[in-house]
């Protein structure tokens, strides 16, 4: 398994996937300071850092995590579809679950290395934005929640890209109900819907204060928070345990292709 994370790491420098998920994760921050200088009306008149950090992590639960963990995620498991390489690992001693299990460890540590990214540059973009308010304590705190939020986002994703590894082009569908699943989190009021809905799970476990998001102050279960990210977890194993490769459209394409040389 170890050998395949540093197998899939050496590739994906190769990959401009990377960049997207580079220019992806710095949106949060950058949209957060261009919403509050351009907005007429809902404006913090004292937006600081902990207002930034706030609102980045916000940004990037709603819209921009769902969708860079399931793009790149899939991205590299649905290589092995499109280079055709998905073939060689029949005569060799490594199952497609293991395969894909390793590429989804892989997106996991890349996952937690992109929110750590995400909090560097919203600390550099409020600082090049002149606001003020960053210690210590403000500093802790975020780095906890960013870490926390981006472990937990990943996880409510999860099932979706071990489903969408089944075939060809499938993760592209998964892309898109990721990034449904996460805007429409916003519109979720009720607690115990909060408490349940693998999107915002995390915000529970992590402590993230969603009132001046979503308009209301009702506390939410961590309980249920944490056994719905479990629930995804036992989701996603079960998903990869039943894995097979696409033998018989591997087989297809192969004769398409010995076909056309004829």
């Amino acid at each position: 398994m170890i050998k395949i994370i540093q197998t899939e790491f050496k590739k994906l420098k190769r990959f401009h996937i990377l960049l997207i998920g580079l220019i992806g994760m710095a949106f949060p921050s950058v949209l957060a300071v261009f919403t509050q200088s351009v907005a007429t009306t809902g404006t913090n008149p004292n937006f600081d850092f902990q207002a930034l950090f706030d609102s980045s992590i916000w940004n990037s639960v709603t819209i921009f995590m769902p969708i860079v963990f399931t793009l790149i995620g899939g991205y590299i498991i649905n290589r092995e579809y499109t280079d055709d390489t998905l073939k060689n690992i029949f005569p060799i001693p490594i199952s497609f679950k293991k395969l894909v299990g390793g590429k989804l460890l892989t997106m996991a540590i890349l996952s937690l290395l992109l929110g750590i990214y995400s909090f560097i540059v919203t600390v550099i973009i409020g600082k090049i934005s002149g606001l003020e308010g960053l210690n210590t304590s403000v500093i802790s705190k975020n780095l906890f929640q960013f870490i926390g939020i981006t472990i937990c986002v990943y996880i409510s994703v999860l099932p979706i890209m071990a489903f969408t590894s089944r075939k060809e082009g499938m993760y592209l569908g998964g892309v898109i109900l990721s990034f449904i699943l996460g805007y429409s989190a916003m519109f979720i009021k009720s607690p115990l819907i909060r408490s349940i809905y693998p999107m915002l799970s995390g915000f529970s476990i992590v402590g993230f204060d969603t009132s001046t998001f979503m308009n209301t102050t009702e506390p939410t279960n961590i309980g249920l928070s944490f056994l719905t990210l479990a629930l995804c977890m036992v989701i996603s194993v079960v998903i990869i345990a039943r894995l097979n490769p696409q033998k018989k459209e591997h087989r297809e394409k192969e004769k398409k292709e010995l076909f056309s040389r004829k």
